[in-house]
């Protein structure tokens, strides 16, 4: 007798349920290694000592100048996905802009993952654009691997350029190796990609192929780049400076609590911490941030372990505070839709 062969709704059903669970557990996973990571690095007293010696030590007049350079990565963040929306024929105000990026910037830091609010922005926009709903999503997508594009080109500049100084700690020195390894070859794999979208071989893929699917969806973002080389290659130029002024904001806090730190070497680190962070390790990076400052700082610049965690803690304090008017404009935003 044949066996029972459940319907293909059932089927559909029960692996939306198991992919459901499997979110639910990695959740709950990353919320255990945050707050393990917040408990270790918070238990000795000796490093919480350090954070107040570094605190009443700090000149405060240097996180001005962080707070300004945040502004300037949240304001070039900005003019990257008017320019991407305007790729893909979505034309809005700058102002308009502003207020979805802002809204998207605060459930950002309160969302698992560092995607959630980008979901959230594409989907107000959807609610006042819904003829744009793919492109919403295209936009955040061409968005997202620019950033990976020039932040994998930064990280092998100073991977490159400053490996003896990375060298000065062994295990720091083999770690810069192995991300330059993976830069290379995530490199290898979207020129690859993009190779293949020039010459119009995506389509011929084996459809047994090991993450076809991803392949022609990258496909689809080069071929928004190809057919729109200004609008792309004026994207990358903004992506400069918006990470430029990421990593600056860090570098000034760095200076209000210590002058160990050189700008050249705080962009070295920069790389790799943003990297590891924005992997799903923990909540928004939380914990695994401090740690890798912590790290780095005291193994290459000589700085107090407190007093790198206090600069990764006091850095996102300053990008929670860049956050807080999205929350104002979901809130009049919320207000308005009540009342209509």
């Amino acid at each position: 007798m044949m066996p029972r062969v459940p319907p293909p709704s059932r089927l559909v059903q029960e692996s939306q349920k198991s992919g459901h669970i499997g979110i639910v557990a990695l959740k709950i996973l990353q919320c255990v290694v945050t707050m393990g990571l917040l408990w270790w690095l918070f238990r000795d007293p000796s490093r919480r000592g350090m954070m107040l010696e570094a605190l009443q030590r700090a000149d405060w007049r240097w996180l001005l100048a962080a707070f300004t350079s945040a502004g300037f990565c949240e304001f070039f963040g900005i003019l990257r996905w008017q320019l991407f929306l305007r790729m893909l024929h979505v034309h809005i105000p700058f102002t308009e802009t502003a207020r979805l990026f802002f809204i998207g910037a605060f459930f950002n830091q309160f969302l698992p993952g560092t995607t959630g609010g980008d979901v959230v922005r594409v989907v107000y926009l959807m609610r006042e654009h819904p003829e744009h709903k793919t492109a919403g999503f295209l936009s955040v997508a061409v968005d997202r691997l620019w950033a990976l594009l020039v932040l994998m080109g930064m990280g092998l500049v100073f991977a490159w350029t400053r490996s003896a100084w990375f060298a000065q700690s062994l295990a720091i020195g083999n770690a810069m190796k192995v991300f330059a390894i993976i830069l290379v070859a995530i490199g290898g794999f979207l020129a690859a990609s993009f190779f293949l979208t020039k010459r119009h071989l995506v389509e011929r893929l084996p459809a047994g192929l090991p993450f076809r699917e991803k392949w022609v969806k990258l496909s689809t973002l080069w071929q928004l780049c190809i057919e729109n080389r200004v609008d792309s290659f004026l994207g990358a130029f903004y992506t400069i400076p918006m990470l430029l002024s990421y990593f600056g904001a860090f570098y000034f806090v760095a200076q209000a609590f210590t002058t160990k730190v050189s700008l050249v070497d705080m962009l070295s680190i920069m790389p790799l911490v943003t990297a590891v962070s924005a992997l799903p390790i923990s909540l928004n990076g939380m914990g695994v941030r401090e740690a890798l400052f912590e790290q780095l700082l005291h193994e290459l610049c000589g700085v107090s372990q407190g007093a790198g965690v206090l600069i990764s803690i006091t850095g996102m304090i300053i990008y929670l505070a860049w956050g807080l008017p999205g929350g104002w404009f979901y809130m009049k935003r919320n207000r308005s839709t009540q009342k209509r």
